[in-house]
Parts: structure tokens; sequence; C-alpha cells
């Protein structure tokens, strides 16, 4: 695997965590009060793994030699 393609891996990964993120938003609109804590606690998690992804993918690609 190439560093390009492995990039491209973590950039997948990081829209798929983005739209989780976007529904557990939506989710919270018509969440009992109970389990809003407990979403925010999710959305605050994947939104950090969607920041570690998106750092890895940058990284990856000034590896390559293509940064931005």
């Amino acid at each position: 695997m190439t560093y390009q393609e492995w990039a491209d891996e973590y950039k997948k990964s990081a829209d798929m965590i983005k739209e989780r993120i976007a529904g557990l938003k939506n989710q919270l609109l018509s969440a009992p009060v109970d389990e809003l804590g407990e979403i925010k606690y999710r959305i605050a998690s994947m939104y950090q793994m969607y920041l570690d992804c998106m750092d890895i993918e940058k990284k990856l690609r000034v590896r390559k030699g293509a940064a931005f």
C-alpha cells in the first residue's frame, strides 16, 4: 500500500465518522433528556477520532510529498 492509498483510507474513515457524528447530532434533537449526556459523550469521542484520522491523513500526504 502506498502513502497515497493509505492517506485515502484515513480520509475515507474520517468522512464516515463525520457522517455518523451528523446522525448523532440529529438524534440530540429528539432524544430523551436522560440520554443527552451519553449522546454528547459519543459525539465528543467520535470527533476526537475524526481529528486523529484527519491528522494522520495529512501526515501521510506530507510524507508522500503531496502536501496540500
